[in-house]
């Protein structure tokens, strides 16, 4: 039987941005890190740049067993903070995660290898959407220099720093779309938000174990995947798509 010939229970497949579509943790996060601890540097964190890289490296890929779900990013700041002492440590903490997250985005981003074309194929037999997690601006110049929109039916940024979640999005676009929840399929490299928020509601998900939190392990029935690939183009085999 060939790909095509497959079936598939799924009407509507919904991709993350970050890690996988787009190679971030190689193609930003290098940079972005960078400026974010110089920053927390300027600011009176008490360290010097090779000493913040380093912890930076340790917190990122450092697996986190903590069974509360607070497993953001933001805790980052707060944790080297901590570490290194400042006069104002939740300040330099909010100036690093702001320096971060509000950049303007490098022009040369491309997504990953296959993606592009998967995604184009795929399109044509499903309902597409993106839904991308970060500062709303910032996620919304990736997806024009990426010139994602005429890719997807629907495309939605989720800015947790201003309380929003991924199961929100998920939830509009199952009633958006309707039909059974199994019908939906998350693809993220996030356990703990595009596998858990969309298990909640009862989606198939699709770990792509790629990135900076490749490390995070599940820790509960609602973050196993029903699906693991180590490269979103694997999706279309492992997925039966």
């Amino acid at each position: 039987m060939t790909s095509s010939e497959r079936p598939t229970r799924y009407r509507h497949i919904v991709f993350d941005l970050d890690d996988t579509l787009l190679d971030t943790s190689r193609l930003l996060i290098p940079v972005a890190s960078r400026e974010a601890l110089e920053k927390m540097i300027s600011e009176g964190l008490g360290a010097d740049l090779p000493q913040a890289l380093n912890a930076w490296s340790e917190l990122t890929r450092s697996p986190d067993r903590r069974p509360d779900h607070n497993r953001r990013r933001q805790d980052i700041f707060t944790q080297l903070a901590d570490r290194f002492g400042a006069s104002d440590a939740a300040r330099v903490a909010r100036l690093g995660s702001e320096a971060f997250y509000n950049r303007k985005v490098e022009s040369h981003i491309t997504l990953f290898p296959g993606a592009r074309e998967m995604i184009d194929s795929l399109r044509k037999k499903y309902s597409l959407h993106l839904v991308t997690a970060g500062n709303s601006t910032t996620q919304k110049d990736k997806i024009e220099i990426l010139n994602l929109g005429p890719l997807f039916e629907s495309l939605s940024t989720v800015d947790s720093a201003r309380g929003q979640t991924k199961g929100l999005a998920f939830m509009q676009i199952a009633k958006n779309g309707g039909g059974r929840a199994n019908q939906y399929l998350s693809v993220g490299n996030r356990i703990d938000i595009d596998i858990l928020e969309a298990k909640q509601i009862g989606w198939d998900t699709c770990w792509v174990k790629y990135g900076e939190h490749a490390s995070l392990l599940p820790l509960q029935a609602s973050e196993q995947p029903d699906y693991t690939v180590d490269n979103v183009v694997e999706i279309v085999d492992k997925c039966q798509l």
